[in-house]
């Protein structure tokens, strides 16, 4: 399976490598070869193994480019002692208090957009996920420190390229001219920015409760804080995992919702029907509104393959496979297995309604030790930012033909641009678009 190929067409490439050997199958790679499954016997294998079997996969490979503490590059005891730090600001009550924030900052948002001239989703969900995390997540309230740092968290992002993050030769600094030396300028802005918050915060006598404060507040098994250099690697680990992919996840939904009439129009019963009520609680309680959620994250996963070097030996689908050696869960391939999705090319939210997958036949966010941990929060977010917008503005779909998604780092996002229209009649009122 060519890694070229892969980077252009990741859905496509793995269903296709699946058709014409089988499962598993071995694909070759610049980070050695990785036996990969779509099918949930061999991945109940994968996720029912002691944790402590594996390593990242890439590890050694991405840590000098994003960081060697950050959270998704941590293996055994490290990595378990981050997720039990994170874990519980990402569920349950907390989440409660985020969500008039989210709904806020989505229909800023979208007020925003031109009436009646085409606009790209994705840039609008770029920025809706991306202030989410600053102020809900970071708690970054202050406009000007927020701006500041958007600023400074966009250019990173512009300029971490796929070329240095997995060619290592790459990374020289030729003069100052060169991508890697461009990538470090701006990560060391980002670290001077973060620096200063960080002494502003800690010379306050009052508490916070949002995560960038607990990282500073925090004290690692020897008693001592986390210093500079690994709080903003946990924080752009916090960024990377929840800026563009949520972005992906919300763009493929509105999408698909507008591609789909019956869809759309069944959802928008739903939501209409909920009248004037605003508590995020309710609205993230909508049967079919989580099912459109669902069915996105399924057609369109942000992560169509996860891997995991092994550290000892593994049996997988009766092979036996030596430490060295990767493996890696299609979750593409799971999502669109006929028997457990029939007619799988289609998008259809309602297999989602009366019926609970298994941990093994639906993987949006992966499984086992390493699931996300912010999955609850990014449906969460998806939830609100659809209701949202749905509620206040009728949107036209510009072009409904087949859109193959493309790897953006290290996340599946369209590979064109998705362009909408915001509807409004003559008098100024939205109206249902056609």
């Amino acid at each position: 399976m060519s890694t070229v190929r892969y980077l252009r067409d990741p859905c496509g490439t793995l269903l296709d490598t699946a058709h014409r050997h089988g499962d598993p199958f071995t694909w070759r790679t610049f980070l050695g070869p990785v036996v990969v499954t779509g099918d949930p016997l061999g991945i109940a294998e994968i996720l029912t193994a002691d944790p402590d079997v594996y390593s990242a996969l890439g590890a050694e490979l991405l840590g000098p480019v994003i960081g060697v503490n950050n959270l998704i590059l941590l293996s055994g005891e490290p990595h378990r002692a981050m997720r039990r730090f994170y874990g519980p600001r990402f569920h349950g009550q907390h989440l409660h208090h985020f969500g008039t924030v989210i709904a806020r900052i989505a229909d800023g948002h979208a007020a925003r957009w031109p009436a009646n001239r085409p606009f790209v989703v994705e840039e609008t969900m770029r920025a809706i996920s991306l202030d989410v995390i600053l102020e809900v997540v970071l708690g970054l309230g202050e406009p000007g420190t927020r701006e500041a740092f958007k600023g400074a968290v966009l250019q990173l992002v512009r300029a971490l390229e796929p070329s240095f993050m997995f060619i290592p030769r790459l990374r020289r600094p030729m003069l100052g001219l060169s991508a890697w030396a461009r990538f470090r300028r701006r990560t060391a802005a980002a670290a001077a920015l973060l620096e200063r918050e960080v002494a502003v915060r800690r010379a306050e006598d009052h508490p916070r409760h949002d995560l960038l404060s607990l990282l500073i507040a925090a004290r690692k098994d020897d008693g001592t804080a986390f210093g500079g250099e690994e709080i903003l690697e946990q924080i752009l680990s916090l960024i990377g995992a929840g800026h563009e992919t949520t972005a992906s996840a919300l763009t493929w939904a509105f999408f698909h919702i507008h591609r789909n009439p019956g869809v759309r129009e069944r959802l928008l019963d739903e939501l209409r029907a909920m009248g004037a009520e605003t508590d995020p609680a309710a609205v993230t309680r909508l049967p079919f509104l989580d099912a459109v959620c669902c069915e996105a994250l399924r057609l369109d996963p942000v992560a169509p393959l996860m891997g995991r070097t092994l550290r000892s030996s593994l049996t997988l689908k009766g092979h036996t496979l030596p430490a060295g050696v990767s493996v890696g869960i299609s979750i593409v391939g799971l999502h669109r297995r006929p028997d457990l999705y029939p007619d799988p090319d289609r998008f259809l939210p309602e297999r989602f309604l009366g019926r609970d997958h298994g941990p093994f036949e639906y993987l949006p966010f992966g499984g086992g030790s390493r699931r996300c941990l912010g999955a609850s929060f990014a449906v969460y977010e998806m939830k609100l930012v659809l209701a949202t917008v749905l509620r206040a503005h009728a949107l036209h779909l510009i072009d409904r033909g087949d859109v193959r998604s493309s790897l953006r780092n290290t996340t599946a996002s369209p590979a064109k641009k998705i362009r909408m229209v915001r509807v409004r009649s003559s008098a100024g009122r939205p109206r249902r678009a056609a």
